[in-house]
């Protein structure tokens, strides 16, 4: 994929004899994406998340024409812009269109200012054009597949898919430099009585405040939180004792049963959690007091295995509580 925006941006340059030039993709009217830039012969491939309300992009993809605008520079990379900027070039934005008219990105080539691109070259670009708009496309759908396998979308949290990826690459990390790692599992207490006395966005409404609490109480850019499954979240801890995650899983615990869910006519909704806590380290303790305890690392699915059978026994000592695999 990166080596075919590479030669849209190079095809696109050299067409428009342009040194400078921005390939966005477009989400909806108002977002999208630079998937790359190309300045003075050298190409980057950003993949950065961009704004198009109240900026010339707005205008051209609202419009599907091609606009000549006054040019600033964003990371040394061309932008269109309403304002003079009183540089010597401008940005020449190019929609690309598929066969029914959609707008599936923009290219913006800067250029200089009263510079007039000849009809030979716009129409070589309109042969071009489907050319860069497929790759543009296939480009966003590989962004939502990847968006969809990594989060939630109602929660905004990870996947269980991504969670468990992410378990495997902290077991290789410990494999080479050592180390512990801490998993919680946690589960809604009584959601079927809540999934049958409210309407599906009342429940859904719960979930998200437990994603907010979570996500408030964790380390940021570090812990991993995700939905595990309908009512159950867990929490990938990297560098983290089981004391600590204890620590954290009760922090957990005390403020989902401190918050004041409610309905949305308002009414008050009782809602607690019971968790499940295990860590990647087995220690087995020898009769003999004198000798050394024995300490081993267990596997990703015992890891899990043990964070449920915790769950399970929060459960059973009647919810709102924290076990843990000591």
């Amino acid at each position: 994929m990166e080596q075919l925006i590479r030669q849209a941006l190079n095809v696109i340059a050299h067409l428009g004899n342009s040194k400078r030039v921005t390939l966005f993709s477009v989400l909806d009217n108002y977002s999208g994406t630079i998937l790359g830039g190309l300045v003075g012969g050298e190409i980057t491939l950003p993949n950065k998340s961009v704004q198009f309300k109240n900026t010339p992009l707005e205008k051209v993809i609202l419009t599907k024409q091609t606009r000549t605008y006054p040019c600033t520079l964003v990371d040394l990379l061309p932008f269109p812009v309403y304002k003079e900027t009183f540089r010597n070039f401008e940005c020449l934005c190019l929609p690309l269109l598929t066969e029914n008219n959609q707008i599936k990105g923009v290219a913006v080539l800067s250029q200089k200012t009263g510079t007039t691109l000849s009809s030979g070259y716009l129409h070589l670009f309109k042969t071009i054009c489907p050319l860069v708009t497929s790759i543009v496309e296939i480009n966003l759908k590989n962004e939502q597949a990847l968006q969809s396998s990594t989060y939630d979308n109602l929660t905004h949290l990870y996947t269980q898919h991504y969670l468990k990826m992410r378990l495997q690459g902290e077991y290789s990390r410990i494999r080479r430099h050592g180390g512990v790692a801490s998993l919680l599992q946690i589960e809604v207490d009584q959601f079927a009585k809540i999934n049958e006395g409210y309407h599906s966005e009342e429940y859904n409404k719960v979930l998200q405040e437990m994603a907010n609490i979570l996500t408030d109480s964790i380390r940021k850019e570090i812990d991993i939180p995700a939905r595990y499954d309908h009512k159950q979240f867990a929490i990938l801890l990297p560098n983290t004792s089981v004391d600590g995650a204890y620590v954290l899983a009760d922090r957990i615990r005390q403020r989902c049963e401190r918050r004041i869910f409610t309905t949305s006519q308002g009414l008050p909704l009782k809602v607690t959690v019971s968790i499940g806590v295990a860590h990647n380290i087995d220690t087995r303790h020898e009769t003999n007091p004198d000798e050394t305890a024995i300490v081993t690392e267990i596997s990703q699915r015992e890891l899990m295995h043990r964070a449920n059978l915790m769950l399970d026994a929060a459960k059973q000592a009647g919810c709102n509580k924290v076990m843990v695999w000591w």
